[in-house]
């Protein structure tokens, strides 16, 4: 029997789009779980981190609610113009094929330093256990949640640790580059209610990040991560850092993450007007 949310939100519902999508990466829902856990994990590595898609959407409608982008509606995107999503989407989307493909997952939540649950990942339920994924932070290897100690993940430009924190509810989750290590987020293990994760999602249209450009993927090793008109290139060796021009800036998101260039046109039209 496969496992499945009730909120609309969480769960594909065009049968074309998910078996578009599960052909393309060629997954293979009848293969053993954890592989296809793996399977799923790495196809989404390929859907890039942006939230140019949300600053078009959002500028074209009249609530926020009307604004959040659906399973069916960003894996509909990305097939056809190479989009991807803010965390949250993605988190959805991600959870959306897992339970279509018959594994069980749940959103959880995670605090930064500017805001409580102002993140989000999901955990999957399986055979072997309780794993972890993060779209948005690009945790894109099942990681078992640990109990006691760190676990350390490689992801070929940095290192993540997980560290859990004392009654095992809560777990930090540090990079490490260079020897420099760094707390980024803290999650909250405990399965959140959907109407918890909605609430969340909403409240992320207010962040400020909503007037600019934000854009990271990770692609044959390098990490490359845009924030306003700052490029950081980055591998396990070394960072390149450059500005670019808006019309560079177009001409890269278009040429290297692959978005469809009138959609990247579209969402800095939306910016360069102030509106928002």
């Amino acid at each position: 029997m496969l496992f499945s949310h009730d909120a609309p939100f969480l769960v594909i519902t065009d049968r074309v789009i998910l078996d578009k999508f599960l052909t393309r990466h060629n997954i293979d829902c009848s293969v053993d779980k954890i592989l296809l856990m793996h399977k799923i994990a790495d196809a989404f590595s390929k859907i890039p981190y942006e939230n140019l898609t949300k600053i078009i959407k959002t500028d074209g409608v009249m609530s926020v609610r009307s604004a959040m982008r659906y399973p069916d509606e960003l894996l509909g995107d990305y097939l056809r113009w190479g989009t991807g999503g803010t965390c949250f989407s993605l988190t959805a989307a991600i959870i959306a094929v897992y339970n279509a493909c018959g594994i069980e997952a749940h959103p959880v939540l995670a605090d930064r330093h500017y805001g409580v649950d102002t993140h989000c990942g999901l955990v999957l339920v399986t055979a072997a256990g309780v794993h972890l994924l993060d779209p948005g932070y690009l945790l894109f290897i099942p990681t078992l949640l640990p109990s006691q100690g760190k676990t350390s993940v490689d992801t070929g430009y940095n290192t993540i640790e997980l560290v859990p924190l004392p009654g095992g509810e809560k777990l930090e989750l540090y990079t490490v580059v260079k020897g420099n290590r760094k707390l980024r987020l803290v999650y909250k293990t405990a399965l959140v209610s959907a109407e918890r994760f909605e609430k969340a999602w909403e409240e992320s249209f207010k962040w400020e990040m909503m007037t600019y450009p934000v854009l990271t993927r990770v692609s044959a090793g390098h990490h490359q991560y845009i924030q306003g008109n700052k490029l950081a290139i980055r591998t396990d060796e070394k960072t390149h850092r450059m500005e670019l021009t808006t019309e560079n800036e177009i001409d890269y998101i278009a040429n290297n993450l692959g978005l469809n260039r009138e959609i990247v046109k579209k969402a800095f039209g939306v910016i360069k007007n102030g509106r928002h």
